[in-house]
């Protein structure tokens, strides 16, 4: 895979300087290699919201390391990989990764996860870790991905209110053309949205213009970026930066947006269970996925976005989540995160939803 593309690497140096399936479903089980000599018996079993292949290069790179150690991956969406968690307690896993960091946080906050430290958790900076037990791997920019065949010849929005101005001009064009992540199905959707909701002055006329335009709903960033491609939509909004990024750059008519007014930016994060069969396992992978080395190879091999800021960022050196840019509004990584999971904060997010997209109630 190719190398971070200057899209994402000129987000870094200003911020240096200054899933997968449908609702409800799971994918099946994924060895990803077996060990050469497994006779110890030794596992790790790895449970994530983050696409395979998007990760396989650490995942490879640590089995070449490690041939004793059989790892097993096993993907869903990140309300799904939630759900599992607390419905299959005796199926826990040895590690979780997901972007949903609302529900990672009040996991790990309820008491499921263990503490660790070692040198390269202790080099995180305090924002993208909480009490040694949640870690940040790495960054995601929410962004706005438009099928330039909409344009013809239009500029490309740069900011919400001009995503606004270009619906309001194409009008019936977009009549069911606009993708969105499902907000109850997805639980990275449902943080995006509800950051929406607090930060944009826009939301209350993009909820109204999504509904009036009968927007289509997705399980997934993937699912929104099949149908930009096909064109059944020409919009997908709130969709995973790294994912389009790397999806462009097959289908250059597919372009990333992220928003002038304020780009919100999502970490990946990682724990180990309480209920790890292996814990001693899931703390090397721990360690090498936050390691120069595991963060190099998401820079190289994948279109993640390390937290380390990349290579020739020295341990300790200011991240992402460290420093401030007027383009960039990273969701924070603590307590005002269990405000997400509140109930009855959900249920009103949700009836303000629905009553904005009846068409998606018939």
């Amino acid at each position: 895979m190719k190398r971070l593309p200057v899209f994402f690497l000129a987000i870094l140096t200003a911020i240096v300087i200054g899933t997968a399936v449908g609702a409800g479903s799971l994918l099946a089980d994924k060895v990803l290699d077996k060990a050469v000599d497994n006779s110890t018996g030794s596992e790790l079993v790895i449970y994530g919201a983050v696409d395979r292949e998007t990760i396989k290069s650490v995942f490879s790179a640590f089995l070449e390391r490690h041939p004793q150690i059989a790892l097993k991956y096993r993907e869903f969406n990140s309300l799904d990989l939630y759900q599992y968690f607390l419905e299959h307690p005796d199926e826990r896993p040895d590690l979780m990764l997901s972007s949903a960091m609302d529900l990672q946080f009040k996991l790990v906050n309820d008491g499921y996860a263990q503490r660790y430290s070692s040198e390269h958790t202790d080099r995180l900076p305090t924002r993208s870790k909480w009490r040694d037990e949640l870690f940040g791997y790495a960054v995601e920019p929410i962004v706005i991905a438009i099928n330039t065949d909409l344009l013809a010849g239009a500029p490309l929005p740069q900011s919400r209110e001009q995503l606004l101005a270009l619906i309001r001009n194409k009008d019936h064009l977009l009549d069911e053309k606009i993708g969105l992540p499902d907000i109850k199905s997805t639980g990275i959707g449902y943080l995006t949205w509800s950051y929406d909701s607090q930060l944009s002055r826009t939301y209350e006329r993009l909820l109204e213009a999504f509904g009036i335009h009968h927007s289509r709903l997705y399980s997934d960033t993937r699912s929104m970026l099949r149908a930009l491609t096909r064109g059944e939509i020409f919009i997908a909004y709130n969709a995973l930066g790294s994912y389009t990024q790397a999806w462009s750059q097959e289908h250059p008519w597919i372009v990333p947006v992220l928003p002038t007014d304020y780009t919100t930016i999502v970490l990946r994060t990682a724990f180990i269970p309480k209920a790890s069969r292996n814990p001693a396992e899931a703390k090397t992978f721990l360690d090498f996925l936050l390691s120069d080395i595991g963060q190099q190879l998401l820079t190289e091999h994948s279109s993640l976005i390390p937290v380390s800021g990349g290579p020739g960022n020295d341990s300790g050196s200011p991240t992402l989540f460290g420093a401030s840019h007027s383009l960039l509004r990273p969701i924070p990584l603590g307590l005002e995160l269990l405000l997400q999971t509140d109930t009855a904060k959900r249920q009103l997010l949700f009836d303000e939803w629905d009553s904005a997209m009846p068409h998606l109630s018939k």
